[in-house]
């Protein structure tokens, strides 16, 4: 039979093209390698979590009104004092303008009734001085009439005589009893006034007092910012009804924000307050922020088996904060000096873990014991030795390479073959 020109052309394309699929099956594999090395490593255990904020302060109003206006909004940074909201305050003004002028009147009284006083005080020591004066004149008078009286009876001194030193007794007896009487009107007048000041000083404290509650009362009017913060809701609008502990607005402290992240609990024995993190917010997946541990829960969920690690971190921008906001951590904890090589070369054959080494041109599975992880390192525990050649995986490389595939190894285009 005899064959046409055009089917031994295809014949012999088909040949060609299974001889090159065969040549490239056979030919041996290009693979970047590695050796192990002794490292100093730092475990880096990933979780993952929600933004939230320690300290979260409700902003409500302590009366029961009508909300007039509210001056802050969402995402806007507010400082501790700062007025944000208002309440219609009626005749609450009113009320404290009208106590307050109590308050000053009831002032001015208490200032006139010390006052009278101090005059009442200031004139009874007057009389009391001119009375011990009055005193030692009486008794000079007293002893010269005594005299004359004497030498009257002996006539050495006239009638006349005696009669004059009897009207400077008689003069200087009514002075003392002028001046005493003088003296009991001054003390009876430090006694009135000091009643008198009595009254005003409860008067002003009355006074003081319902001008500070009418003032207080006003004041409760005034929604201030109790920390300095960011709002992170604002719950009310000019015109609602608001009643006491109904927030109007939730700030958040910036300095207090947190990941409450969780992390399998088989990786967290080494993680402790204080230890240092890395988090990624699902909003800028490419900025890490340096965090902190803040604090470790003491009690693991039973379902999950996962601990609680709440990581603290500074906010990139003043007043970027999206409470919730899910965030990926990577926390440092266990660290030491080990046998270690990148993790894109650990792969699973049948359920065992475990890296591909070049043998002689070839590929050979080895069965390895890893210990801790950072985010481009594993610990090789067991199965290598720093003289092996362990080759680097890719999704395609990881799928095609077996047990005895042959390689060709290359080193890695960033040097990191090792010796």
């Amino acid at each position: 039979m005899k064959i046409s020109r055009k089917v031994l052309i295809v014949g012999a394309i088909t040949l060609l093209a299974a001889a090159a699929v065969a040549a490239k099956a056979l030919s041996p594999v290009k693979a970047e390698y590695v050796s192990p090395q002794t490292r100093h490593i730092v475990q880096e255990v990933f979780g993952t979590g929600t933004v939230e904020a320690r300290v979260l302060v409700e902003l409500g109003s302590k009366l029961t009104g009508r909300v007039k206006e509210v001056r802050a909004d969402e995402g806007d940074v507010v400082r501790k004092g700062q007025l944000l909201a208002v309440l219609e305050s009626g005749d609450m003004g009113a009320l404290a303008d009208e106590a307050g002028g109590m308050e000053k009147s009831a002032a001015s009284k208490a200032e006139s009734a010390k006052s009278a006083l101090a005059t009442s005080r200031s004139a009874y020591v007057t009389a009391e001085a001119d009375i011990k004066r009055n005193e030692a004149a009486l008794v000079l008078v007293r002893q010269t009439f005594d005299r004359y009286a004497e030498l009257n009876k002996k006539g050495v001194v006239s009638r006349q005589d005696l009669d004059e030193k009897k009207a400077a007794l008689d003069e200087a007896v009514n002075q003392a009893a002028s001046l005493e009487a003088r003296r009991d009107a001054a003390a009876a007048d430090i006694s009135r006034a000091e009643s008198e000041v009595d009254a005003a000083k409860h008067q002003y404290d009355a006074g003081r007092a319902g001008h500070s509650y009418a003032r207080a009362k006003l004041a409760d009017t005034e929604i201030r910012s109790s920390i300095d913060g960011v709002v992170v809701r604002r719950d009310a609008e000019p015109g609602d009804a608001v009643v006491p502990g109904s927030p109007v607005l939730v700030i958040a402290d910036p300095e207090t924000v947190w990941v409450e992240a969780n992390i399998d609990e088989a990786q967290g024995g080494g993680i402790a307050q204080g230890n240092l993190a890395r988090v990624y917010l699902r909003s800028d997946k490419k900025t890490a922020l340096s965090g902190t541990v803040a604090r470790v829960a003491q009690e693991s969920d039973r379902v999950t088996e996962e601990m609680e690690v709440d990581v603290a971190f500074p906010l990139n921008e003043e007043g970027r904060l999206h409470l919730g906001e899910q965030a990926d951590v990577y926390v440092n904890g266990s660290e030491k000096d080990c046998l270690s090589i990148p993790i894109k070369a650990v792969t699973v054959r049948e359920g065992r873990e475990g890296v591909f080494i070049a043998v002689d041109g070839k590929s050979r599975f080895v069965p390895v014991k890893t210990g801790i992880y950072t985010k481009e390192l594993v610990e090789i525990a067991e199965g290598l030795k720093e003289s092996d050649k362990v080759i680097l995986l890719n999704d395609k490389l990881n799928a095609r390479l077996n047990d005895g595939s042959r390689v060709k190894l290359v080193s890695p285009a960033d040097g990191s073959a090792g010796r």
